[in-house]
């Protein structure tokens, strides 16, 4: 804590009520009396007091872009950026009905009825019809796909994962999603739609590659944090 409270130039008290207001997440805590504080703490410490000076944001509002929580709705000018080019792009940013996969097919020694109703149940796919007839979106079947290796690399039942824990990726990317989307169309608003669906196109894997590498960098450097002493913050 003390490391902490003079990297980021704050008191104890503050740093309290950031954990408690839902700003800053609270710390490991590593025995009685004792928690860790990570390197994420004061970086998001350090983005706070950013947000707070140079863009006079409130707590609330803070909270809100930290978190990817209570998004503000697109405004009229951004809506119309992406209804124009809505139809020039290709065919992954539509919803076509071609190509859906029947949900009989899927079920198996893989998958079970039970299991596709709870990815259901948590919004990560939907199912369209009813009986026999129903069906998925082929992207919808790959989230099926992805489930099935998550079993099998060791994400099973009996150790306490259900479909439901895989909604935890797909809340955080609706958040970043609808930022990403926000910050693209504000700046190509008077863009002819070639040139705003060509970056488009460009930005996407770049985006998708970008998110990769920080995934494996952040899982990284939370395993360092919390396995190395030299990388934590003792609170005493």
């Amino acid at each position: 804590m003390r490391d902490l409270t003079a990297g980021a130039q704050l008191t104890r008290q503050a740093i309290h009520f950031y954990i408690a207001e839902g700003l800053l997440p609270p710390p490991v805590s590593s025995g009685r009396n004792m928690a860790v504080y990570s390197e994420e703490h004061l970086q998001r410490l350090q983005w706070i007091q950013k947000l707070q000076r140079e863009h006079f944001l409130s707590l609330n509002a803070i909270k809100s872009v930290l978190n990817g929580e209570d998004i503000a709705a697109f405004s009229p000018e951004q809506k119309q950026v992406l209804r124009r080019v809505r139809d020039e792009l290709p065919a992954w940013a539509r919803s076509p009905r071609q190509g859906e996969v029947p949900v009989a097919d899927l079920i198996g020694p893989n998958v079970s009825e039970g299991e596709i109703v709870e990815l259901a149940e948590a919004g990560l796919i939907t199912v369209h019809g009813s009986g026999a007839s129903r069906r998925i979106s082929q992207a919808d079947s790959e989230i099926v796909d992805c489930f099935v290796s998550l079993k099998q690399a060791g994400a099973t039942r009996e150790r306490g994962y259900h479909p439901a824990h895989l909604a935890t990726i797909d809340h955080a990317l609706d958040g970043l999603v609808r930022q990403l989307a926000q910050i693209y169309t504000a700046r190509w608003q008077d863009a002819p739609v070639k040139d705003a669906v060509a970056f488009l196109e460009a930005v996407i894997p770049i985006d998708e590659r970008l998110m990769a590498i920080l995934l494996r960098k952040k899982l990284r450097e939370l395993i360092a944090t919390l396995t190395d002493p030299a990388e934590a913050v003792a609170h005493d």
